[in-house]
């Protein structure tokens, strides 16, 4: 079972096709998975990949 959210609805991930190099900050990992129609994103894992995340 994938990540809830606090009113119980899964949520699914998608590595970044927009965002390239080293996920340091967050926010830069949010804006790049928004131009791509994801609502949010994050940096993520311990080779900090840009993961963006949207409700299923």
């Amino acid at each position: 079972m994938g990540p809830v959210t606090a009113d119980g609805d899964k949520i699914c991930e998608s590595r970044s096709n927009a965002f390239k190099g080293l996920c340091l900050r967050d926010n830069n990992c949010d804006i790049a998975c928004k131009t791509e129609g994801f609502p949010n994103g994050g940096c993520k894992g311990f080779i900090r990949k840009c993961v963006c995340t949207k409700p299923c």
